[in-house]
């Protein structure tokens, strides 16, 4: 059989694709539209190791300077940490596609299932943590909740559950390992005769956060406009009503800070949105029966897209500017708490909770103020004007 224009593959192999899953002969327009999602993942690859430079940079001035080496404080560090660790992993699976355009052929082998375990790792990595920053945003919000050691004990799960997905889809299909991480067809990823682990082990995921993004930013964006109240003494009990033209616009931008971490999952839901589409397309041919007809330019357009959600994290890192000692300016100085000092309040920081929100936006009734007093000759900075009845600062909430 002969072979045809463009394609790399022997005859031979060209013969085998047309019945065998196990290996798929490139087009020239699929080399194209691999080395343009390659790009895409090499974009957030330098971007995030740029990250984890300001991190080694930051962490190494914190010790020189405290002699400490605990760098993570606040539960967004821990979130941000593990969010910016599923990029590195997804990026690089990107990344891996060079091998397929180098070689022209997409077939079964070790590569194959590392690029397939790889991608499993980041993707679906990257879609809890990303779900996680979405709950407990509003959670610090909503719920006035807000844990370090909660944060780290819901990362870790989440880091178990995706290693062990993986790890048993391999495990349990060691005999046809071949055909579990398999051409798909134009990288290697979980094969079209394991929908249940393609299911649990990613396309849920995308769903769940998806949804939960949109539901949760559609409550905070009317909290932060002050459409919503929430009572302070019970979670379920919210009034909606008109924004008040009266309010203050210093109280208006500490609520908008809120903004700064559900920016994330927002940005995320719609680099993901266009894949799940795509995706659940060809979720339903397969269901039916149906060879997955969807174009290879529609493919390769929403997962380049979809690969650049590392970078534009590092494109909103940079952006908030979050006083932390991972991911802060590293110019900026950093108290013993991790705190930033001589910056506006910031919703990575745990001395602004969501309850000194909402005290301050009921007026003076609620938020009696007392008078500061000035530095003195051993703290050397102010001590700022507390709502009435405030919180201790190291039990308040890190948004």
């Amino acid at each position: 059989m002969s072979v045809p224009p463009g394609v790399v593959c022997t005859s031979e192999e060209y013969s085998r694709s047309l019945f065998d899953p196990s290996i798929h002969c490139l087009t020239r327009g699929q080399s194209i539209g691999l080395i343009v999602t390659a790009e895409s993942g090499l974009i957030s690859l330098v971007a995030v190791l740029g990250v984890f430079t300001l991190i080694i940079r930051n962490g190494i001035r914190h010790v020189r300077r405290t002699g400490k080496w605990y760098l993570v404080r606040q539960p967004m560090d821990v979130l941000m940490l593990s969010l910016f660790v599923a990029d590195l992993i997804q990026a690089v699976g990107a990344v891996m596609d060079v091998h397929w355009v180098h070689s022209g052929v997409v077939s079964v082998g070790s590569f194959c299932t590392a690029q397939g375990v790889v991608q499993q790792l980041g993707e679906t990595s990257v879609a809890i943590t990303t779900l996680l920053i979405t709950l407990f945003t509003f959670a610090g919000v909503w719920f006035r909740k807000g844990s370090t050691f909660v944060a780290a004990v819901f990362v870790a799960l989440a880091w178990l559950f995706v290693i062990l997905m993986v790890a048993i889809g391999n495990a349990t299909h060691r005999g046809d390992h071949t055909l579990f991480e398999s051409p798909t067809p134009y990288w290697c990823w979980i094969g079209q005769g394991f929908l249940g682990f393609r299911l649990a082990g990613e396309y849920v995921w995308f769903w769940i956060t998806l949804a939960v993004s949109v539901t949760a930013y559609l409550a905070l964006f009317l909290w932060a406009r002050g459409n919503i109240t929430i009572s302070d003494t019970a979670w379920w009990r919210f009034s909606v009503h008109r924004s008040s033209a009266n309010a203050d616009p210093a109280d208006r931008r500490r609520r908008q800070t809120s903004y700064a971490m559900i920016a994330y999952p927002v940005c995320y839901s719609i680099l993901l949105l266009p894949l799940s589409v795509v995706r659940w397309i060809g979720f339903v041919q397969e269901r039916g029966g149906r060879a997955n007809k969807i174009p290879s330019a529609a493919t390769f357009g929403v997962i380049s897209l979809y690969g650049l959600s590392g970078a534009l994290n590092v494109v909103l890192l940079l952006t908030t500017k979050p006083d932390s000692m991972l991911f802060g300016d590293a110019g900026v100085e950093v108290d013993e708490r991790g705190h930033g000092l001589g910056r506006a309040p910031s919703p990575f920081r745990g001395d602004d909770s969501a309850s000194d929100f909402r005290a301050r936006s009921r007026g003076s009734r609620d938020s009696s103020l007392q008078l500061g007093r000035l530095p003195s000759a051993s703290d050397g900075e102010w001590d700022l004007p507390k709502a009435k009845g405030h919180p201790d600062e190291e039990s308040a909430v890190s948004v």
